[in-house]
């Protein structure tokens, strides 16, 4: 072909001594202990070479890095001088100001001092009067027929008739004129006593010019939230009772958790059928008659731990000792918590489920046998109010603040908050258990009412008379809840008054609202439903 080009021999690239070397490799001493000895020499010759270059390497290395790690040092140690030097810089016109003043100018001359009344001395401390001003000060201090007599005395010693540096009369003449000026100022004296004494304002004594003043009464301090003190006393009595159950050979080992959890499936088991409350109410009241009778010995607590206000024994009433068994009291504060965390799992969603729950509550706090000096525990439920929804005791706060949203009861699930609806429902389940707690009507029977109406109507009254830049969403919540499905009861009680009340409430309250308040909107809603299915004319 014309365009390939002409086969070329390959050539040898293989140098002499690689000859020489695999010729050697055919020799017959190549299995020789000099050929394996020469070998070895030649492999320690280039492995120390090697190493010989790498540990140059390597302390070369290890001076490059130490030269870095100086200039490191040295940059910072400028960099410290450079903040050193500006501190000192900074501290020396700090000095210079110092040292420069302005001159102030001169004081006022003082004001000439009044002239001090002269006087006889009557003590290191007293305040020194003349005779005469003395005299003076007490007159005006006095009665005023006092001022009289004493008036006529002192003209009359200024007169000389009662003198007693005076000589006798020496004559007949001279007396009889001195028993007649003193029948004329007997006459006088009596006179002057036939006048109605009116009190005059005493006169003020002085006080020197460097006397301090007495320091001003230090402000009372506020009132304590009991329902927080008994709160706190509940937990550190649940945690006492457990410490003592978990003892070996304890008589409530095992005891307390299985009572617990009776009580709370029995309160779960509330519903509105007739008679269908009958089984867990009495499941509950023999639980709690076997913890007061000492069927399960428990150490006594004092009860006074756990009421609002002292009380006096009182006769012819069950529990008037000073001590009640704990695991009693313990029980009655799980039935109460029991009873809040069904108005917060059932009622919110369906207020009408909190009317059975307020009849339990109400008979279980009426009973007389667990009541204590003749009135109710039910201060231990009350607490339990008071710390989830703060808004039925007139507490306020801002939805849109920390402080504020722990102010009204606002629950925290871990760090962060529970969402706003489901506080919502939280609220609106407590304010409608609250009202069918509160509003039972007890005309009809024998025991005393263990929270009558007049709890409810101040709860009311606490929020519908909030300030217009102190109120929440949180609180027309809770307002809404307590009167919905309530308000025949309330009317029932209070008649023309609830209506006033009704009114302040759903009508007048709303307005102190933002636009932007749904559950003020929702009140308003509710008057126009009560007009319309009521016939209660709120507006």
């Amino acid at each position: 072909m014309s365009r390939s080009s002409p086969l070329r021999r390959p050539q040898s690239t293989s140098s002499p001594d690689r000859m020489t070397a695999r010729l050697s490799f055919l020799f017959d001493d190549r299995n020789t202990e000099s050929s394996h000895l020469g070998a070895l020499a030649a492999a320690q010759a280039e492995h120390e070479r090697v190493r010989e270059a790498a540990l140059r390497v390597y302390e070369l290395h290890e001076l490059r890095e130490e030269h870095q790690r100086i200039l490191d040092q040295e940059r910072r140690e400028q960099e410290r001088l450079r903040a050193e030097a500006a501190i000192a810089a900074e501290e020396k016109k700090l000095q210079e100001l110092r040292s420069k003043s302005i001159p102030k100018p001169a004081p006022p001359p003082p004001a000439p001092e009044p002239a001090k009344v002269q006087s006889q001395s009557t003590g290191d401390n007293a305040v020194r009067y003349p005779q005469d001003t003395k005299r003076s000060l007490e007159l005006e201090s006095r009665p005023f027929g006092q001022q009289a007599q004493i008036s006529n005395s002192v003209l009359s010693t200024q007169n000389g008739l009662f003198s007693t540096n005076k000589p006798a009369a020496s004559s007949p003449l001279a007396a009889e004129t001195q028993r007649q000026n003193l029948q004329q100022q007997d006459t006088s004296l009596k006179s002057t006593d036939t006048v109605p004494a009116v009190q005059a304002t005493p006169i003020q004594p002085l006080k020197p010019q460097n006397q301090k003043q007495a320091p001003a009464p230090a402000t009372a301090r506020p009132a304590i939230d009991r329902h927080v003190q008994i709160h706190k006393e509940l937990k550190a009595l649940r945690a006492d009772l457990m410490a003592q159950s978990k003892v070996q050979g304890s008589p409530l080992k095992g005891k307390v958790g299985a009572f617990r959890r009776e009580i709370r499936v029995a309160i779960g088991q509330l519903t509105g059928g007739k008679g269908a409350n009958v089984q867990p109410t009495n499941k509950i009241l023999a639980i709690l008659k076997e913890s007061l009778e000492g069927q399960i010995p428990s150490p006594p607590v004092e009860v006074s731990r756990f009421v609002a206000e002292p009380r006096q024994p009182v006769d012819n009433t069950p529990n008037n000792d000073a001590c009640l068994p704990s695991l009693f009291i313990y029980l009655i504060n799980i039935c109460a918590k029991g009873i809040i965390s069904q108005f917060i799992n059932e009622c919110g969603a369906n207020p009408k489920a909190a009317d059975p729950i307020g009849v339990f509550t109400a008979q279980l706090f009426s009973y007389k046998d667990f009541q204590w000096r003749g009135q109710s525990l039910i201060d231990i439920l009350l607490a339990k109010f008071r710390i989830v929804c703060p808004v039925l005791f007139g507490f306020r706060g801002s939805d849109r603040t920390e402080k504020g949203r722990m102010a009204i009861g606002w629950r925290k699930d871990g760090p962060a908050w529970i969402t706003e609806q489901s506080h919502n429902d939280r609220m609106a389940g407590l304010g409608a258990g609250f009202a069918a707690v509160s509003l039972r009507d007890f005309s009809k029977s024998s025991k005393t009412n263990p929270f009558p109406p007049t709890n409810y109507w101040k709860a009311l009254a606490g929020i519908v008379n909030s300030p217009a830049n102190e109120t929440s969403n949180t609180q027309y919540v809770v307002l809404r809840s307590m009167i919905e499905g309530h308000e025949q009861r309330f009317l029932n009680f209070y008649g023309n008054a609830a209506v006033a009340a009704l009114r302040l409430a759903l009508v007048e309250f709303p307005k102190k609202a933002p636009q932007n308040a749904a559950a003020a909107g929702s009140l308003c809603a509710l008057a126009e439903v009560l007009r319309t299915e009521g016939g209660l004319v709120l507006a």
